[in-house]
């Protein structure tokens, strides 16, 4: 399952926001009707349940006593919540989710491959002209894009 496009939407006021349909097909083709949305990097992660379910695999095998690792699976995995599609295909964002990625009105929805990210459109647009400048000024990270082979 391979989730590509960034797509453009608005976040009602009680917190649903339109999943994209080819997101949404792809989805509904692994015949699920939900997806897992938690919290990381200033935006929201999506995954499938099979996807999920390989991360959580990960997560489980951070030993509690890890000091550096430990808080990261406690946010990302203690924030993560099952999320239906209604019959609209949108999903409802809970509160404390929104409240972290600043989802108030315009979000961007980016497919990211394995999941998709929901982001509040400003600091989506902020983050791109954060990277832009620090492609220009850093010749270390283009290299590293270089390496990649794109």
């Amino acid at each position: 399952m391979m989730f590509r496009g960034l797509f453009e939407y608005t976040i009602d006021p009680k917190g649903r926001v339109n999943v994209p349909a080819p997101f949404r097909d792809l989805v509904q083709k692994s015949g699920q009707e939900s997806l897992m949305i938690t919290k990381f990097q200033d935006c929201l992660y999506v995954f499938p349940h099979e996807e999920w379910a390989r991360i959580e695999e990960k997560l489980a095998s951070v030993p509690s006593t890890d000091r550096q690792l430990a808080p990261f699976v406690r946010s990302f995995g203690g924030s993560a919540v099952e999320v239906a599609f209604d019959k609209q295909g949108r999903v409802l964002v809970p509160p404390s989710l929104r409240a972290y990625a600043g989802l108030e009105k315009d979000v961007a929805i980016i497919g990211m491959q394995r999941r998709f990210e929901i982001w509040s459109l400003q600091r989506h647009q902020q983050s791109c002209a954060d990277f832009e400048k620090e492609l220009t000024q850093n010749p270390e990270l283009a290299k590293r894009i270089s390496d990649l082979g794109i």
